[in-house]
């Protein structure tokens, strides 16, 4: 009955998990789908592009915020799991048991893990072991492998029947030296962070120098051709018969969406902010891995460079500024 009832308090806690996940996932795919609803009704192809470019972002930013918090959270609770340890470690070389020592953690105020430590001691209080409490507190914070990989050392002590304080010491020590190796790494890549959001921006005002320059020219080069030249040279719409074939037919698309004219406007202008928005968000995936050791953590790059690229075009564009 007791080995059930633990069960249930890890099945609980996934699935809570699950709850919380799927009800982001459910209500943002409800909203992007009554957004394409409502474009549709309308009947209005450029409204319902831009329905369906929102409707994006409604579906895919709420699950992004999503695991970004419990990026943060985990994060929070892995700077404050070391301290935990080392009191811990205190408490047993005073002759406390496991469980009277939890309690008197529980009093502690260690931020984020404070309530998980609040739970552990409740689970013991009602006659949960030890080792099943740390499983438990494992599941919990199963996206944190430094916590995970702890609390089996922990629990491998605990088994053999070792001085269990001297390795919670060990523990709390080993974990504390890499997150200031993970913060001091952090420091160091952050300069290059900064560098790759100048780069990308510097990207985005030279592909917008260059359609402003570039149309134009295009549009205003004569044809070489004559009665002496075998060859006509012509700057021409590359997908002016091609209309149909991709990306040809994803740019004209794009451009009835935002408003640009067909032909060489609407390729060159469609192409460098496809290639813009496609470089900021992989970008902001790697500056994330680069700066937190993390793609999830680069997610709030990417939604930044994107949208910042999004607005710019569509701010240039609904305030005529880019060549016609």
């Amino acid at each position: 009955m007791r080995q059930q009832s633990h069960r249930r308090s890890i099945d609980k806690s996934k699935v809570k998990l699950m709850n919380t996940k799927n009800k982001i996932v459910t209500f943002s795919a409800l909203g992007a789908i009554i957004l394409i609803l409502i474009g549709i009704v309308i009947g209005d192809f450029a409204v319902l592009g831009n329905l369906i470019v929102i409707a994006v972002f409604v579906s895919v930013v709420p699950l992004l915020l999503y695991k970004y918090s419990r990026f943060m959270y985990i994060k929070s609770i892995e700077t404050q799991f070391p301290n935990f340890v080392r009191d811990m470690a205190d408490s047993k070389r005073s002759g406390m048991s496991f469980k009277e020592a939890v309690k008197i953690a529980s009093k502690t105020n260690y931020g984020k893990l404070s309530p998980e430590i609040e739970r552990m001691k409740n689970r013991m209080t009602w006659g949960t072991p030890f080792l099943r409490t740390l499983e438990i507190f494992g599941k919990d914070v199963r996206d944190s492998k430094m916590i995970n990989e702890s609390l089996n050392i922990i629990k491998e002590s605990f088994k053999s029947g070792g001085k269990v304080a001297d390795t919670l010491e060990s523990v709390a020590t080993d974990m504390l030296m890499i997150k200031e190796a993970e913060a001091e790494r952090s420091s160091m890549v952050k300069q290059h962070v900064m560098i790759m959001y100048g780069i990308f921006f510097m990207f985005l005002l030279i592909s917008i120098a260059i359609i402003f320059v570039m149309i134009p020219m295009i549009k205003s080069a004569p044809v070489m051709a004559g009665a002496n030249t075998p060859v006509g040279i012509q700057f021409i719409n590359p997908c002016e018969n091609t209309k149909s074939i991709f990306p040809c037919s994803l740019f004209g698309s794009m451009c009835l969406v935002m408003g640009v004219p067909q032909g060489i406007t609407c390729y060159y202008t469609a192409l460098f902010f496809t290639v813009v928005v496609l470089q900021g968000l992989f970008m902001g995936l790697i500056a994330g891995q680069l700066g937190e050791n993390s793609i999830t953590a680069g997610s709030k790059h990417s939604m930044i460079m994107v949208l910042a690229a999004v607005s710019i075009f569509l701010f240039l564009i609904k305030a005529g500024m880019l060549p016609k």
